[in-house]
């Protein structure tokens, strides 16, 4: 009487019994002069959405570039899936399904949507003795990810000619394409519309 007894699935590692998708514990961040970060605790559950609010300075964005990768942090732990993780850098955050939608977008303008979208990970097919871009399934898959996200784009059509706003919606296409587990927004561009 009192105890529960929970079972484990063969193949799949331990159950995460915590519930939590992410968990930040004790997240420590110095730059000189400056304690960004002390102890943060954080905890997401799955399918919800959550916001961080502060002022210019708090700590914000330090925050999920440690998450992500782009800063080393100090101290602190990370869970995903109940599993403590190490992110190293973001191809390993990617990796654990991990992405990270910038407020300061690096568009290639002069590219189409879906170049922008697959940027260094392009679709490939033999073509003789070489391994050439398969634009036929780039086009495709750019479209299909573009309508996951209820984006109404011409994969073809010019990065260039985009607003700032659609812009913002061809990263998260691209966030989405990597089947993100944690989407994470630092700083969503005003005309981007959180309904869609």
């Amino acid at each position: 009487k009192g105890t529960r007894t929970f079972s484990v699935r063969k193949g799949k590692g331990r159950r995460n019994m915590s519930g939590y998708k992410l968990q930040l514990k004790g997240v420590c961040k110095s730059f000189p002069g400056v304690k960004a970060l002390d102890n943060v605790q954080l905890s997401l559950r799955p399918g919800t959405v959550h916001a961080l609010m502060g002022e210019n300075g708090a700590g914000k964005s330090t925050l999920m570039k440690c998450l992500f990768g782009i800063y080393k942090m100090d101290a602190g732990e990370v869970y995903l899936d109940g599993q403590k993780i190490v992110v190293n850098n973001p191809d390993e955050a990617m990796k654990y399904g991990i992405a990270m939608v910038h407020q300061e977008l690096q568009p290639v303008p002069a590219r189409t949507v879906a170049e922008n979208l697959y940027l260094g990970r392009f679709p490939t097919k033999k073509y003789g003795p070489l391994q050439v871009i398969d634009h036929k399934k780039m086009y495709e898959d750019t479209a299909y990810w573009l309508k996951e996200v209820k984006m109404d784009f011409d994969p073809k059509a010019l990065l260039g000619d985009l607003s700032i706003g659609q812009m913002q919606s061809v990263e998260i296409a691209k966030a989405v394409s990597h089947n993100a587990k944690v989407v994470i927004f630092d700083e969503l561009h005003p005309h981007y519309q959180i309904t869609k």
